[in-house]
């Protein structure tokens, strides 16, 4: 029986969750820790030099008050009791993660903690804005999930980030594409004369993305992106004279 570690940036009542631990209960014990509350947009952060309070949910069920997401699988890891799982699932997001959003992405961030520490991972989201329905998602991960482990060592440390539309077509492995935003930052003034700064803005297009995660999805089909935690540029390497 496999052993699974769960994450999410969602929380402990992300929708995703509880569809996610009952489809992967099927094939493995399941070990869950999440941060408490919402952290979306929070990237690979972590929290360093304080300590955090876990919250037992129920039996090898964990939430954690003010934890990143990379924290949480950093706590899966390296505590509690070392769980030592054969994968890490993080997900399921309420919505997608495509494109350059895996750099922002909390969900990505915590999948790719667990690549880091030689575990292949998985960052799984709905491909839809706001799902309310994660039961294909669930069962799309499991699959993908047993093929995986099938052949673990082979995908050692490998972060693979999946995006999961309704009525899936079937799944397409494919290099990430490139989202534009119109962007904003909004500014209000207190009445102390202390201005106030928020970022804004709304999805614009995937630009030009033929035979990216953004165009599959767009076509219905699941992506799979494995993403490499070495970012170094090797051509550029060689190129750069300074």
């Amino acid at each position: 029986m496999y052993k699974i570690l769960i994450s999410n940036d969602d929380g402990v009542n992300g929708r995703g969750l509880r569809p996610l631990i009952k489809e992967m209960s099927k094939i493995g014990k399941i070990f869950v820790i999440v941060p408490e509350g919402q952290m979306s947009g929070t990237g690979h952060s972590i929290t360093l030099s304080k300590f955090k309070k876990a919250i037992k949910i129920e039996k090898d069920f964990y939430a954690v008050k003010g934890a990143t997401p990379a924290d949480c699988v950093k706590f899966g890891l390296l505590a509690f009791g070392k769980c030592d799982p054969d994968i890490v699932i993080s997900g399921i997001n309420t919505c997608p993660n495509l494109g350059q959003d895996v750099i922002y992405s909390g969900t990505v961030g915590a999948a790719r903690e667990g690549a880091m520490k030689g575990v292949v991972s998985l960052a799984v989201s709905a491909a839809e804005m706001h799902s309310r329905e994660y039961a294909h998602s669930a069962k799309a991960t499991r699959e993908i999930a047993q093929k995986i482990l099938k052949n673990k060592d082979k995908y050692k440390g490998v972060c693979l980030n999946i995006n999961i539309p309704l009525n899936y077509k079937g799944v397409k492995v494919v290099p990430l594409g490139l989202n534009e935003y119109n962007e904003n930052v909004e500014t209000v003034v207190d009445k102390n004369g202390f201005f106030h700064y928020k970022l804004s803005g709304r999805y614009h297009s995937g630009g030009r993305n033929k035979g990216s995660d953004i165009a599959v999805v767009e076509k219905g089909y699941i992506s799979v992106t494995p993403l490499q935690i070495d970012q170094t540029n090797e051509k550029l390497i060689k190129k750069i004279r300074l």
